[in-house]
């Protein structure tokens, strides 16, 4: 009982602080719009996403409430493998950081393409082209372990997935029309998602 209080406090911080941390992000560095050459535009996918996200949101703060209006939903994990999942979630805070800092001046909160933007091949993305959105998956995935409820960890995943392989396949496109051969050859060398097993 007293481990289930634990990730009842767990997962309410955890979804905070992810929060925290992109609006913080968001306010103190994202650049002007004059400053882009071309981004994306809200599609239905997008949507999707908000609305999957919204759905997780409210089955969190349920859970945090009180845990038995959600217990049909619930999963009978072990105490280890809920606590592997936190350390997804802190892996991930680090990864997302580590990724954050390697961008610099090219970071953005949105898909876009921003004027004197560079092609950044150092630190994660020496290995994986989107290590945010690794970050992304691990911290919110977390979710399903840390809560041991199926309905909070498949609404903030699938939330995540689908958000994520809109943005992978506008992001590449785009920087395959901006940077050509040089994009081409960078993926050949790394994984989307993770690092790229070599023969």
């Amino acid at each position: 009982m007293q481990s289930e209080t634990i990730f009842r406090i767990m997962l309410p911080i955890l979804i905070i602080s992810f929060v925290a941390h992109r609006g913080y992000y968001v306010k103190n560095r994202s650049r002007p719009d004059d400053a882009t050459l071309k981004k994306r535009d809200e599609g239905i996918m997008s949507k999707l996403a908000g609305l999957l996200g919204l759905s997780a949101f409210i089955s969190t703060i349920v859970y945090v409430i009180n845990p038995a209006w959600l217990s049909w939903a619930s999963l009978s994990l072990p105490d280890w493998l809920r606590w592997t999942g936190a350390g997804f979630a802190a892996l991930g805070f680090i990864l997302l950081q580590w990724s954050q800092d390697t961008l610099g001046q090219s970071w953005s909160d949105t898909p876009r393409m921003m004027k004197e933007q560079a092609l950044i091949t150092s630190g994660p993305y020496r290995w994986i082209r989107h290590p945010i959105y690794t970050a992304f998956i691990l911290i919110l995935g977390s979710t399903l372990f840390i809560s041991a409820n199926w309905l909070i960890g498949i609404a903030w995943t699938a939330m995540t997935v689908i958000e994520t392989v809109s943005r992978i396949v506008f992001e590449e496109s785009l920087m395959l029309e901006f940077f050509g051969d040089k994009y081409r050859v960078y993926m050949k060398s790394t994984g989307r998602l993770i690092p790229r097993v070599t023969r």
